[in-house]
């Protein structure tokens, strides 16, 4: 058997571009399951919640604000920009409502459009941000972040229990 190592491989381009288009995808999917979540929730249920044990509405305020700045990050990062701030938005369950989680999931929708339009075929990888829990990334550390950061935060709502993540 014949091994080849390529550190540049020829495809990187489609690569990267296949990349972005799954977690897009992959985001997007897990952001209407979130929606559809807060939906079907009475208002009892959105507001729920303590700076310790996330209702449904922080959860969502939470995610959707982190969508946001990741696509945010990630962009800037494969700009060979600063980042911008960084962090862990903990959002109060008496600021949740569901105008305001609309206003969110649009906003990071819009935010994920940009990053797949505005991506450099070129993305710088070393520079780098600080991730509060993994230290840190560059452009697609951050980037990878997010399917995972969602499918935590769902599959705990689904169990009714809490997310690490």
């Amino acid at each position: 058997m014949t091994l080849v190592v390529s550190d540049e491989p020829p495809d990187r381009p489609e690569w990267v571009s296949e990349t972005l288009r799954l977690v897009a995808e992959s985001t997007a999917l897990d952001r209407e399951r979130l929606l559809a979540r807060v939906a079907r929730a009475n208002d009892a249920e959105l507001l729920t919640g303590t700076h310790d044990d996330w209702g449904l509405g922080q959860i969502a305020v939470h995610l959707l604000l982190i969508e946001r700045g990741v696509a945010g990050i990630v962009l800037r990062l494969a700009k060979g920009e600063p980042p911008g701030a960084t962090g862990q938005p903990r959002p109060a369950a008496s600021a949740v409502t569901r105008d305001g989680i609309g206003r969110l999931a649009q906003k990071a929708a819009d935010a994920m459009t940009q990053l797949r339009s505005d991506f450099p075929a070129q993305p710088d990888l070393a520079r780098a941000a600080r991730h509060p829990y993994y230290g840190e990334l560059n452009a697609f550390g951050w980037l990878l972040t997010l399917p995972n950061h969602y499918t935590a935060h769902l599959a705990a709502l689904e169990r009714g229990t809490k997310s690490a993540l």
